[in-house]
Parts: C-alpha cells; sequence; structure tokens
C-alpha cells in the first residue's frame, strides 16, 4: 500500500488540514437547522412542539448511523496504519452490509411503532398527526442518512476529510433550498407542511450521499470493495460494534436527558424549556468545531496507533486540546457579554430574558470543560476505547439531570443552569481518568515496541 500522509505530514498542519473543511461544514449544517426551524416555526407553535417530540427518532436513525461510521473509521484507519489491504476492504465492506440491516429494521419501526410511540406522549390530534408524519418520512428513508454517514467517514477515515465537505456542502444546501419548497408549496410544488419538512431533508441526504459515493469512487483508492467483503466477518463486526455501539448509544443519551430536562424545567416556568431549546441551538456554534477537531483527530491517532507512532499520536492529541482551547474560550466571550443579543434572535420577551440572560451565563462556564471533554472521547474512541468513551457519555446524562434535580428543590430557574457547569466538570474528571489508563495500557510502551 502507498504512503498515507496520516503518518507523514507535520502533526499541526495534517490536523488543520483535515479539521477544517469538517468545521466549515459542520457550522454550515448548524445554520441549516437554524434556517429549517425558522421556517417550521411558520406553522404554529404545534409545528415547533411536534418536531421537538420527534427528536428521539431523529437522534436514534443519526445515533445509529454515526455509531456504525466511527466505528468502521476508527478500524479502516487501524488497518491502514497496519497496511492490511484486506482488513481495509473488509472493514468498509461490512459496515455497509451492517447499515443495510439497519435500514431494515427502521423501516419497519416506521410502519409498526411510530403511531403508539406518539400516541404515548400526546392526545392532540394535531400534534400528533405531525409527529406521525414527520417521523415515518425519516425512518422509512434512513437509508438516506445512514448513507451519507457512511460515504463521509470513508474518506476520513483515508485522511481525505477535506473531501467530506462537498458532500455536507452538498446536502445543507440542498434541504435549505427544498425547505421552504416543500413546506409551503412553492414552484407549483404542493404543500406538504411538516411532512414537507421531513421529505426535504432525506432527499438532502440521498443526494449527499449520492456526491459522496461520487467521490469515494474518484478519490478514495485505498478502498476497493469486491463481493466477499461485503460478507459480515465475526472479527471485523465486533471491532465495528465495540467501537460503535457506545457511540450510537451516546446520541440515544441525548434523547433521554433532553426529556429529563425538560421535565425538570417545566416544573419551574413554562418558558424555561424554551431557554433551554435556545441554549441547544447556539452551543451547536461551539460545540460543532469541537466535533470537527475531534473526527479528524480519529482518523490520524487511529492510523498512528496501528502504525505504533507514539509521538504522532499524543502530538495530535495535544495539538487538538490547544486550538479547542482557543475555540472554547470565543465561546465563553460571546455568551458571557452579549447574551441579551443571543436571545433577541430568538424574539425573546422580557420575562423570558429574565431567565435566559443568567442561564446562558451560566451555561457558558461550562464551554471550558465541555469541549474539552470532547476531545477526549474522540482520543478514546481512536484507540478502541468505545466502553470509556460511553461512559463518559453516560456520565453527561446522569449528572446533568441529577444536578439538576438537585437545584430544582431550591425552586429557582436561574440556580438550576448551575448543573451544566458541575455536570461538565464531573465528566471531565471521568474522562481524564479514562485517558490517563488507555495511554498507560495502550501507549506507553509503543515505542518500545516499535524499536523492537
Amino acid at each position: 500500500m502507498e504512503a498515507n500522509e496520516m503518518g507523514s505530514l507535520p502533526v499541526g498542519r495534517l490536523l488543520r488540514k483535515m479539521s477544517m473543511p469538517l468545521i466549515f461544514s459542520m457550522l454550515v449544517q448548524v445554520l441549516y437547522g437554524l434556517v429549517d426551524s425558522l421556517y417550521v416555526a411558520r406553522l404554529g407553535d404545534n409545528a415547533l412542539t411536534a418536531i421537538s417530540l420527534c427528536m428521539p427518532v431523529q437522534f436514534l436513525v443519526l445515533g445509529v448511523g454515526t455509531g456504525i461510521g466511527v466505528g468502521v473509521n476508527s478500524v479502516l484507519s487501524k488497518k491502514l496504519g497496519e497496511k492490511d489491504a484486506g482488513g481495509v476492504n473488509r472493514s468498509a465492506g461490512n459496515g455497509f452490509t451492517l447499515v443495510w440491516i439497519v435500514t431494515v429494521v427502521f423501516v419497519v419501526l416506521g410502519f409498526v411503532a411510530v403511531e403508539p410511540f406518539y400516541q404515548i406522549q400526546t392526545d392532540i390530534t394535531d400534534i400528533l398527526d405531525m409527529c406521525i408524519a414527520y417521523s415515518e418520512v425519516l425512518l422509512w428513508f434512513s437509508f438516506a442518512a445512514l448513507h451519507q454517514i457512511m460515504m463521509e467517514r470513508l474518506l476520513s477515515s483515508i485522511g481525505r476529510a477535506d473531501l467530506t465537505m462537498i458532500p455536507m456542502l452538498t446536502g445543507a444546501v440542498v434541504n435549505i433550498i427544498l425547505d421552504p419548497i416543500m413546506i409551503f408549496g412553492w414552484l407549483g410544488c404542493p404543500a406538504m407542511g411538516i411532512a414537507g419538512a421531513g421529505i426535504a431533508t432525506v432527499t438532502a441526504q440521498a443526494v449527499a450521499a449520492l456526491t459522496g459515493l461520487v467521490l469515494n469512487l474518484r478519490f478514495n483508492r485505498e478502498v476497493k470493495v469486491s463481493g466477499r467483503d461485503f460478507i459480515l466477518k465475526a472479527e471485523i463486526v465486533a471491532e465495528i460494534i465495540k467501537i460503535g455501539v457506545p457511540v450510537a448509544l451516546s446520541q440515544c443519551l441525548l434523547a433521554i436527558a433532553a426529556l429529563g430536562m425538560n421535565a425538570i424545567l417545566l416544573g419551574l416556568s413554562a418558558l424555561a424549556p424554551g431557554v433551554y431549546v435556545i441554549f441547544l441551538r447556539l452551543q451547536s456554534f461551539i460545540i460543532m468545531p469541537s466535533s470537527g477537531m475531534s473526527s479528524a483527530g480519529i482518523s490520524i491517532i487511529a492510523y498512528n496507533y496501528g502504525a505504533k507512532e507514539k509521538d504522532r499520536i499524543m502530538g495530535t492529541l495535544w495539538s487538538s486540546l490547544r486550538v479547542n482551547l482557543v475555540i472554547a474560550v470565543v465561546g465563553l466571550v460571546v455568551f458571557m457579554i452579549f447574551p441579551r443579543q443571543l436571545l433577541l434572535m430568538f424574539n425573546a420577551s422580557e420575562e423570558m430574558m429574565g431567565i435566559g440572560i443568567p442561564a446562558l451565563r451560566f451555561v457558558a462556564a461550562a464551554f471550558l470543560f465541555t469541549t474539552t471533554t470532547q476531545i477526549l472521547s474522540g482520543f478514546l474512541q481512536a484507540m478502541g476505547q468505545g466502553t470509556a468513551s460511553f461512559i463518559v457519555a453516560t456520565a453527561q446524562t446522569a449528572f446533568m439531570v441529577l444536578f439538576a434535580w438537585l437545584l430544582a428543590q431550591t425552586g429557582s430557574a436561574t440556580l438550576v443552569w448551575l448543573a451544566f457547569p458541575l455536570m461538565e466538570v464531573t465528566r471531565f474528571v471521568i474522562a481524564v481518568i479514562m485517558v490517563k489508563r488507555t495511554y498507560r495500557g495502550k501507549i506507553a510502551n509503543l515505542q518500545t515496541m516499535q524499536e523492537g
């Protein structure tokens, strides 16, 4: 196999090359999410409520897809570092087979599980109908999102993260264009309401997946999948699952956290959940750059672990943490100085300002730990420590809800937001412990192994 720049390019330059396209693309996707919410909001408050109730389904599809993608990403990059061409191809082929199996499961769920799932949550006919319509589209056509993620992860696995921005951007632009056309019935298209938003989403994902396929066929010379590579191999599947399942479950924990927080906040103020939604939207602009850095680091670290390059592994980690610190400080300053301006973007009332301004400042205090822990979690995933990464994610949900519940006993809709910095400090400590254990067990002696 030809030399890969993940093992030769200077770490700082390599990290910039691989992460900047991902960061830019993820920020565009965050902007799309904001615009998408504004379009749906024009359908009325019930439509926004329906979208909120549909979040667990979205987390499920994207979480499972991301889990498989991260698993394939880590295993494939490691095989590249080991110069195992057969292992590279089998990793990719087995990944696609797992995606097809999951797609069938989601389609079945779309037919049998959606209606009873939402009937448990609401008896308002308008909201119920919109939830069912939107979620059925997402599940029936889940192959689009799953294949988009796989195509992007294959490019990232070989160090071509610069190319992953193309399908990401393509999907985001197509989605933004199609949303108003399908929701409101522009340009002769029938007005489909919230179902149109779902169709626009899966159509954009399908276009992004096709774009990713073309890019892989054109530029991905390391992966050459043949028919037999699609046959599931126990050892390959086990490696993918070991890393991917905790990642997928971590995404599902986000839905559980949202349900818990909304229940707690509603007990304090009818407006508090609205502030929580605003916070989640705005936080994404800080989290996504760190996520891009973490995704790039997974490929670099996994490759160099396979190649037994200790210095490049640790160099990537420390470089990621330094850049991440800058991102976190910028977010901290903006949230501390301009909370009112941020809330005005969402037409917040003075009553919501009273809750939202201190809330944004409290949660901003957590950014330094939030983004740092994200980098550390990516390191654990790259090193095949999916269980450790899942423990960190579980700590996020468990401690956030626990601290929020304890603070809610004060009856203050302001103090409850201290749960976020308290949770992030706790999660950070756990992540550091896991990283130290991984270093001692898998990295400390790599130089000796290489010399031997």
